[in-house]
C-alpha cells in the first residue's frame, strides 16, 4: 500500500495518461481488497491522498464531459466512461436506500445535487431509472458550464445552478430529494453548513442523501460521523464491500 501511495502522491501531474489511471486503478484495487478496517495512516498523508484523489476526479471529468459532446455519437462515447457502470449501480442502491427510508422517486420528483461536478452522472441515471427532475448545483462555473454542454449534446432535461453549497439560492420547500456529494464539505463543519441550508429547500417528508467513506476507503474519500449532523435523523446507512467506493447516509429532517 505504501508503494502505491508514493506513486500516486510523486505524480507530476493529475491529467488521464496512462501513468495517472495506471496509479490510481491500483490505489483504488489495494484500497478495496483492504476491506472494512482502517488504514493505518498519518493523517497529513491521508489527507494528501484525499487531495490527490479529489483533483484527479476533477481532471478525469473534465476531460469526458469535453469529450463526450464532441463525439460523432455522444450516447456512444458516454457509455466508454470507465466509471459509468460504477455510478449507475451507485446510484440504483441509493434509489433502494431511499425506498426503505419511506420515499419513492418517480416522474414529478424534484432531486437537487450539491456538488454536482462537471460530469454529473448520478443526476443522469437518477432522471434515467426514475423520471426524476434534476437541478445540479456546483460551486465551479466551469463545471456548470460543461454540465450544460454535456446535457445539450445528450438532450437531457435538467436545471444547472452555480452556487457554494452552503449558501446556494433554491427554492424553499420545493426539493424531494437533496444529495449532498462526497466532496462537498471537507470538514463536519462544512457538511453541516450544507446541510442547514439543505434543509431550508427540503420538503418537510423529504429526504437528504450525503456520500462519505467508511474503514479503508477514507483513504480516497473524506469520511464523517453520521450521527454528528444536526437538524436531521439517520434513517439508513450503507457501507459497500465492492468496487463501488462510496459510503451513503439517507437522513429526514429532525421532528
Amino acid at each position: 500500500m505504501n508503494e502505491c501511495i508514493e506513486r500516486v502522491l510523486s505524480l507530476p501531474q493529475l491529467t488521464p495518461s496512462e501513468e495517472v489511471n495506471a496509479a490510481f486503478t491500483e490505489l483504488v484495487e489495494k484500497v478495496v481488497a483492504h476491506g472494512e478496517e482502517p488504514l493505518l495512516c498519518d493523517e497529513n498523508r491521508r489527507h494528501q491522498v484525499q487531495q490527490r484523489c479529489a483533483v484527479a476526479e476533477g481532471e478525469l471529468e473534465q476531460y469526458w464531459s469535453r469529450r463526450i459532446p464532441g463525439a460523432d455519437n455522444p450516447w456512444a462515447e458516454l457509455g466508454a466512461f470507465p466509471y459509468h457502470e460504477n455510478y449507475k449501480e451507485l446510484t440504483r442502491r441509493e434509489i433502494g436506500l431511499l425506498g426503505r427510508a419511506g420515499l419513492r422517486l418517480c416522474g414529478p420528483s424534484e432531486v437537487a445535487m450539491i456538488g454536482s461536478g462537471p460530469l454529473p452522472l448520478t443526476g443522469w441515471w437518477l432522471h434515467q431509472l426514475t423520471g426524476a427532475r434534476i437541478t445540479h448545483v456546483d460551486a465551479s462555473d466551469e463545471a456548470i458550464k460543461l454540465s450544460r454542454g454535456l446535457a445539450t449534446a445528450l438532450d437531457w432535461p435538467g436545471e444547472f445552478v452555480t452556487g457554494l453549497g452552503q449558501s446556494v439560492a433554491l427554492d424553499e420547500g420545493r426539493y424531494d430529494v437533496i444529495y449532498v456529494a462526497g466532496l462537498a464539505g471537507e470538514t463536519l463543519a462544512e457538511k453541516q453548513a450544507i446541510v442547514d441550508r439543505a434543509l431550508s429547500a427540503l420538503k418537510p417528508d423529504g429526504r437528504l442523501i450525503a456520500r462519505g467513506a467508511y474503514g479503508a476507503r477514507t483513504l480516497l474519500y473524506p469520511g464523517f460521523d453520521a450521527d454528528a449532523l444536526e437538524g436531521v435523523q439517520l434513517m439508513e446507512e450503507y457501507h459497500p464491500t465492492d468496487g463501488v467506493i462510496n459510503s451513503v447516509f439517507v437522513y429526514k429532517p429532525a421532528q
